[in-house]
């Protein structure tokens, strides 16, 4: 006999579909945080409750209440706890149930389930709040139901003691405690014969009529799973392409997009799972799957299976969870995994085909002795290398002396710049690659690096900018699943064409079909022209382009990026900021576009006018003070070829 839901309670999909309505509700405890402080005076009880309405990720609830010991007593998972005069509310973007003033609660403790319903009351063990009614015999016997509908074995407290229902006859002992060992687990933890909960996200599916080959990953590793090895294909008996009965054609062993390494576990769904999965879950989701069979499949590796519940034929074990802001925490800690398997992935990439070149060319030095006047030409480079050591530091040593000419009294005093310690450079030798950038190859050759990852200060003013609308020095930027992540630093790269994008973006991701539903945020992205500030005999000074973006604009500016054509204020406030920067630098180019655009005559600049006094400004030098910034140098490769950038840091307007 299965019991209904009682009179006066509705539930939990009901429950949610009506908001900020005063309900009654019950579900099982799956999750269940200790008591805790609130923002305010209260204490408050964190809860996941389940019925056979919602998701196996369940439904959260708080609980609030004055005294710490009016708060819901759970014993264990598997209690059931039935809540009256209840709200769901939106809570930081998702829905729960909150607890109101006239709240009351009751609990169940499932160590007291009997495991069917009898016609007569049983006796239970359970907790309520003062001022909660006594459940009756209706309530008891869903409550009774609810407990059951899930798998008993999986609750963190077994029954330990004989459950009798007082039926006027003894009953037989019933233990809980037997069944197959059910639990959370991470797949490198995971062993052989045993059930286990996994959350992951999904690589690989191949649907077929009878059931679906799902291939899931939280980024740990274990032995026992097959090997994806990058570049070399898979082991034998990895992840098939095509369908079961070959109609589509099947690929290569190479078409595998990762994760690479044992990192991924093959589970078989069958019905009903199978089915739900091919209408409801995609490539690049996460999922929840309870009760995951752990064997050995054909080739002794290990494999999951899941399948049809005997006793609850009809339930799906499988649930896609949200990756979003109200992410579940272990999605999150699978993010986390995943962003450090994707940085450390990109650098062993990118370190084996220098090892594989290295390899190359120690086989053909190998092969072909050097002759006599090689091993000339090589020692000739060698002293020519350690001549230009000697070098190097003498111009380094000259040009901390040339930079002292600026005083600090001559510097901009509304501009401060990082690592002050390291003595500032001239434009003309960051620019300069003869003393940086020359390197000589294992085999005696000598070349000239495209870049060097080379930071340095310099003492510099700003004698142009582009966009030259100062609205355009926000973009809107697509962001990444990993922007989430509390941890999630993130450092700028370029792209291809110089323009910034923020390195979660930026890093080969083994699984591009994982990124959908991308939302947009803004972010600063400009450029500076740089004018070295030092004294010069030249008459033309050395300049520099630098990209100013994310996180160094935010700290030049001390403003975060915003619509600054829906924002006046925030617009104004830019313009004020670099005003100290670059001084009257805008109001010279306004001048100089209104020249350029108006076909003004030669009698009308020589009288004075508006359009003649704008002339002047543009001619006048610049007077704004000096200031000094960190520059670091990077490569950006341009249809095939490395070019250099540079980006300015380290630099804040007070």
């Amino acid at each position: 006999m299965v019991s209904t839901v009682p009179p006066g309670f509705v539930d939990l999909h009901t429950a949610f579909m009506r908001l900020d309505t005063e309900l009654n509700v019950m579900g099982v405890v799956i999750d269940y945080l200790p008591p805790a402080k609130s923002r305010g005076s209260d204490w408050m009880s964190t809860f996941t409750i389940v019925d056979n309405t919602t998701s196996y990720a369940g439904e959260k609830a708080r609980y609030f209440r004055p005294q710490e010991t009016d708060l819901p007593s759970f014993r264990s998972t598997g209690d059931v706890v039935m809540l009256r005069k209840v709200k769901i509310k939106d809570w930081s973007g998702m829905k729960i149930i909150l607890s109101g003033r006239s709240s009351t609660w009751v609990v169940f403790h499932q160590a007291s389930m009997p495991l069917s319903i009898s016609e007569i009351q049983p006796i239970l063990d359970l907790s309520k709040l003062a001022t909660a009614p006594e459940p009756n015999i209706l309530e008891t016997r869903y409550a009774i139901t609810l407990c059951n509908s899930q798998d008993r074995s999986s609750y963190s407290a077994r029954v330990s003691q004989n459950v009798s229902i007082d039926t006027g006859t003894p009953n037989t002992s019933i233990s809980a405690g037997s069944g197959p060992k059910l639990k959370f687990s991470l797949i490198k933890d995971v062993s052989i014969a045993s059930y286990y909960d996994i959350v992951g996200q999904v690589v690989k599916l191949y649907p077929d009529d009878i059931k679906t080959e799902l291939y899931i990953t939280d980024y740990t590793s274990n032995g026992l799973l097959y090997n994806y090895e990058w570049g070399r294909g898979a082991d034998e008996g990895a992840a098939r392409e095509g369908d079961a009965y070959g109609y589509a054609p099947k690929a290569t062993k190479n078409n595998w997009q990762g994760p690479f390494g044992r990192l991924t576990l093959s589970v078989t769904l069958w019905t009903p799972h199978s089915s739900w999965t091919q209408a409801n879950v995609k490539e690049g989701d996460f999922v929840f799957l309870r009760n995951v069979h752990i064997k050995y499949s054909r080739d002794s590796k290990i494999e999951g299976v899941l399948h049809t519940d005997r006793q609850w034929p009809e339930r799906v074990d499988v649930s896609v969870l949200d990756s979003k802001e109200s992410a579940d925490d272990r999605v999150k800690d699978v993010l986390r995994r995943k962003r450090d398997y994707m940085k450390k992935f990109d650098h062993q990439s990118k370190a084996f085909v220098d090892e594989v070149r290295r390899q190359k060319r120690k086989e053909g030095d190998s092969a072909k002795p050097l002759s006599s006047a090689q091993l000339k030409k090589r020692r000739r480079q060698e002293r020519k290398e350690a001549e230009q050591e000697k070098k190097n530091t003498k111009s380094a040593e000259s040009e901390a002396g040339s930079t002292s000419r600026i005083t600090a009294r001559e510097l901009n005093k509304n501009i401060a710049c990082t690592h002050d310690s390291i003595p500032p450079r001239s434009l003309s030798s960051i620019l300069s690659v003869e003393n940086t950038h020359a390197h000589i190859t294992p085999n005696g050759t000598s070349c000239i690096l495209p870049f060097q990852n080379i930071c340095s200060r310099a003492t510099v003013r700003v004698v142009d900018f582009f966009p030259h609308d100062l609205a355009d020095f926000a973009v809107r930027y697509k962001t990444s699943e990993f922007d989430n992540l509390s941890d999630n630093d993130d450092d700028t790269s370029n792209n291809s064409d110089g323009s910034m994008s923020t390195s979660a973006s930026s890093v080969s991701d083994p699984n591009p079909d994982s990124r959908r539903n991308t939302t947009f945020k803004w972010e600063w992205r400009f450029c500076l022209l740089l004018e070295d500030a030092n004294p010069s005999m030249e008459k033309t000074k050395d300049r520099m382009k630098v990209f100013v973006a994310d996180d160094d604009a935010v700290f030049l500016l001390q403003m975060d990026a915003e619509d600054l054509r829906t924002s006046p204020t925030a617009l104004s406030q830019l313009r004020e900021k670099l005003f100290i920067l670059w001084g009257d630098l805008e109001e010279r180019k306004l001048c100089t576009r209104a020249l350029q655009e108006t076909n003004v005559n030669q009698a009308v600049r020589q009288r004075g006018t508006e359009n003649a006094k704008g002339k002047g400004i543009i001619q006048s030098p610049l007077r704004t003070p000096p200031f000094q910034c960190c520059i670091k140098e990077y490569g950006v490769k341009v249809k095939g070829k490395w070019e250099r950038r540079f980006q300015m840091f380290g630099a804040t307007i007070s």
